[in-house]
Formats: structure tokens, C-alpha cells, sequence
């Protein structure tokens, strides 16, 4: 049975790592889902072994309204996709593809993401 602070500590991590996942597919990008359930599934089975706790019930609960977004995120991303296969105008397409381009912040952007420094020019020194 794993411990209270680890089980706290697995459940904000997955909170900051679906609110990561959300942000991504809401900018259009795909984002990686694999054993999402999974490691869901682990964290309600070790909560629940330890009835009781006031603070894991609520911390699961705290993470609903995030596993909700993600599902609608995903939802939109499904509908984006199929309007497109079909050929029809899809409200969230030009948002997405902007906010793919431009990003939502410089906070959003990765190192990698950002385009390299233009070089230095040499300065006349007299």
C-alpha cells in the first residue's frame, strides 16, 4: 500500500500533467494518451484502499473537472477531424491552427519550439 504523501503527490502530478495534455490538444496538437487510464484506474485502487481519507477523496474529486476538459478537448479534436475528412467548415479549425501558430504565450512554447537566434552581425570596432 503506498502512502498518503506519495498518493497526493501521484494525483497533483497527474492534474499538472492532464492541465499540460488539455492545453496542447485545445492548440490543436495531438496529444499522447497511453495509459492515461491506466494510471488512473492504480491511483482510485490505491486511494480506496485507504477508505477514509478525506484528503485523497478530495483530491480525486479535484481532478474530475480536469479529466472532464480533456475528454471535451478530445471531443473537439474528433469533431475537427471528422469535419475536415467530410470537407466541412469547422468552427474550431482556424482557432486551433492559430493558436498552434502563435502559440499562447511565451510560457507555451518549448525551447525547441522557439526559431534560433538570427547570427550576430561583427561590429566595427575603430
Amino acid at each position: 500500500m503506498t502512502g498518503t504523501a506519495t498518493l497526493l503527490h501521484d494525483i497533483q502530478a497527474l492534474a499538472a500533467a492532464l492541465e499540460d495534455t488539455r492545453d496542447q490538444m485545445e492548440a490543436g496538437l495531438a496529444a499522447d494518451l497511453t495509459g492515461l487510464d491506466t494510471r488512473v484506474a492504480v491511483l482510485c485502487a490505491e486511494a480506496q484502499s485507504a477508505r477514509g481519507d478525506a484528503e485523497l477523496a478530495a483530491a480525486l474529486e479535484r481532478l474530475l473537472p480536469t479529466l472532464d476538459a480533456v475528454a471535451s478537448a478530445l471531443t473537439r479534436q474528433r469533431e475537427t477531424l471528422a469535419a475536415a475528412t467530410e470537407g466541412r467548415q469547422d468552427p474550431h479549425t482556424a482557432r486551433q491552427r492559430a493558436s498552434a501558430a502563435y502559440g499562447r504565450g511565451t510560457a507555451a512554447a518549448a525551447p525547441g519550439d522557439l526559431p534560433p537566434d538570427p547570427p550576430a552581425t561583427p561590429s566595427r570596432q575603430s
